[in-house]
């Protein structure tokens, strides 16, 4: 994906790649759906994996298509779609809040602050499974003991559960196909900019190890921020307190 393209693209144009990300997330299911039907389970894993991270693709594209542009040439596009388990984490994150009228941003912000915790803790164990199966469906492997980890090892329930969220994260994002969700894309609600705002700020100001920990935290505070009122003070510059790390592994 040419990143200058995105940042110089127009609305339009950006929502028209949403919805192209949100259909060919409904072909990677149905291939994947094929690929377990036939008894290739591994590499159907894998398929439904890529699933969810184009649905987490549809749903950052759609956060850039509602920011300012001038904030959006300067906003770490390359983290937000080319981190692969961030975008896992935004499949999910639309897998359980679905993305419908009025929207995922509305929804989080009139969430009990408790069920927002609680919705984004629980995506961390999906997160990591996907991020560690998805390359086992497709490759040998061996682990720090030495043992060989072969695709074949991918039991049938993993595969029935990751295809189960990548259908609900595909349903989410295929409602971008419809003609109400376009219209509200051309006059987003101040939730849906405020969001996009927030995700900006945390790509911005801290730096992240690429793994599924770091992207659901991502995610965390990004909602805090749109919770807090927040983001719109940290994308014109106002000094933000340095928050206590976590130690991280590396990525």
């Amino acid at each position: 994906m040419d990143l200058r393209a995105i940042k110089a693209a127009r609305r339009t144009e950006l929502s028209a790649c949403a919805v192209a990300a949100a259909r060919n997330a409904q072909g990677i299911l149905h291939d994947a759906e094929v690929l377990a039907r036939s008894g290739s389970a591994a590499r159907a894993y894998s398929l439904a994996a890529l699933a969810v991270e184009e649905c987490g693709k549809a749903a950052y594209l759609t956060a850039l298509a509602v920011l300012p542009r001038s904030l959006r040439m300067r906003a770490p596009v390359g983290r937000l779609l080319e981190w692969h388990q961030l975008k896992q984490v935004g499949g999910l994150l639309i897998a359980a809040v679905t993305f419908d009228m009025p929207g995922l941003a509305p929804k989080l912000a009139a969430m009990p602050a408790a069920q927002v915790t609680q919705v984004l803790g629980a995506l961390n164990v999906p997160a990591d499974e996907a991020d560690r199966l998805k390359r086992r469906g497709l490759y040998v492997d061996m682990d720090r003991s030495g043992r060989i980890r072969e695709p074949s090892e991918i039991t049938e329930a993993e595969v029935t559960s990751q295809l189960a969220r990548a259908r609900q994260a595909a349903e989410s994002a295929g409602l971008l196909l419809g003609p109400e969700a376009q219209a509200r894309l051309a006059n987003p609600p101040a939730e849906a900019i405020e969001l996009a705002r927030s995700l900006v700020s945390v790509l911005t100001q801290e730096r992240y190890a690429r793994n599924p920990e770091a992207a659901v935290d991502v995610m965390l505070n990004a909602v805090s921020k749109l919770r807090n009122g927040e983001a719109v003070k940290d994308a014109v510059g106002t000094p933000v307190p340095a928050k206590p790390r976590r130690r991280r592994h590396p990525a």
